[in-house]
C-alpha cells in the first residue's frame, strides 16, 4: 500500500531552476491534477484531453472545462451587497454531491450583513468592513470557510472550497477541488501565488 506521503512525493517536481525542467514539471503537476480528481467529472476523452494539454504547458484551471462543476463565480462586489445567499444556493448542488445539504437565509434584524447557514447566523460584514477592511473579500471568504466546515463535518470527500482573485475585484472564483491538487499547483513553481487558489479559511 502507498501511504499518503509517498503518493505526495509521487507528485513533487524535481528541484531545478533551469527552463529544461519546465517540460518535466508540467507533466507531473498533470499527473498529480488527474490523480487528486480535477477532471473526474468529464468524460474519459476529455479528461485525457486536458490532462495531455497541462503536461503540454497549459493552465490547470480553464473555465470552459471547470465552470459549473468545480469552478464558480464569485463577484466579490455582488456578495458584498447581499448576494451570498443567492451565491450559496448555485454551490448547492456541487455540494450535496459532497454529502453537505445547504439551506441558506439572509436575516435581516441587525446592522451587520448576516446570513443564517444550516440554522447558524454568520456575519458576513460588519459597518466597521465596509467602511475599513476589504469588504469584497471578506463577503467571499467568510461564508466560504462556513461551507469548508460543514465538508469536513461531513467527513463525505476529500474536497473543500478555494479562492481565487477575490481581492478587490468582480472576477473572484470558487473552486471546489482537493486541497493536495491546489499544492500540487504551488509546489510545481510555475505559477505565481496569485494564480494558486487558496482554502477559504477564516477565524
Amino acid at each position: 500500500m502507498t501511504s499518503e506521503g509517498e503518493t505526495a512525493g509521487r507528485f513533487r517536481p524535481k528541484d531545478s531552476g533551469d527552463d529544461s525542467s519546465r517540460g518535466e514539471r508540467h507533466r507531473v503537476l498533470a499527473e498529480a491534477l488527474n490523480h487528486y480528481g480535477l477532471w473526474d467529472h468529464l468524460p474519459a476523452e476529455q479528461r485525457g484531453s486536458a490532462m495531455a494539454d497541462v503536461a503540454a504547458g497549459s493552465y490547470p484551471l480553464r473555465l470552459g472545462l471547470l465552470l459549473e462543476q468545480i469552478v464558480f463565480w464569485a463577484d466579490g462586489e455582488e456578495l458584498a451587497e447581499g448576494g451570498v445567499e443567492e451565491f450559496l444556493r448555485t454551490l448547492a448542488p456541487a455540494l450535496a454531491r459532497c454529502g453537505v445539504v445547504l439551506e441558506v437565509e439572509t436575516i435581516r434584524d441587525t446592522d451587520d450583513y448576516t446570513v443564517s447557514i444550516n440554522g447558524t447566523r454568520y456575519v458576513v460584514l460588519r459597518p466597521e468592513d465596509r467602511e475599513h477592511g476589504d469588504s469584497w473579500a471578506l463577503a467571499t471568504v467568510r461564508p466560504l470557510a462556513v461551507v469548508n466546515r460543514l465538508l469536513a463535518a461531513a467527513g463525505r470527500s476529500p474536497l473543500r472550497v478555494h479562492t481565487l482573485h477575490t481581492t478587490g475585484g468582480n472576477d473572484g472564483l470558487a473552486l471546489l477541488m482537493d486541497p493536495r491538487a491546489a499544492e500540487a499547483m504551488r509546489a510545481s513553481g510555475l505559477f505565481s501565488e496569485h494564480n494558486v487558489p487558496k482554502p477559504a479559511e477564516w477565524e
